[in-house]
């Protein structure tokens, strides 16, 4: 769970910021950057959370871009005070 917490921070920290942060992408290879992942851990690990509900995956890019849902960025946001 850390790990997948830590690719829901890595998207907050690049569009949080933004009036509506769940309708702006970033692609998996920044976060694999930032999260010191090897990529393809980052897209496993982003398929569950697109399971779970808080991640959307666009294959329009390669490799594909990552979207939080409103119920990531509210997770995302509830373990950044954490």
């Amino acid at each position: 769970m850390e790990k997948k917490d830590s690719i829901l921070r890595a998207i907050l920290a690049k569009v949080g910021k933004l009036p509506e942060p769940h309708d702006h992408p970033t692609q998996s290879g920044v976060i694999a950057d930032d999260t010191q992942l090897p990529l393809n851990c980052v897209l496993a690990l982003s398929r569950e959370l697109s399971e779970e509900g808080l991640v959307a995956i666009s294959s329009l890019s390669d490799p594909p871009l990552l979207y939080l849902t409103k119920t990531g960025v509210a997770r995302a946001r509830r373990y950044d005070r954490a």
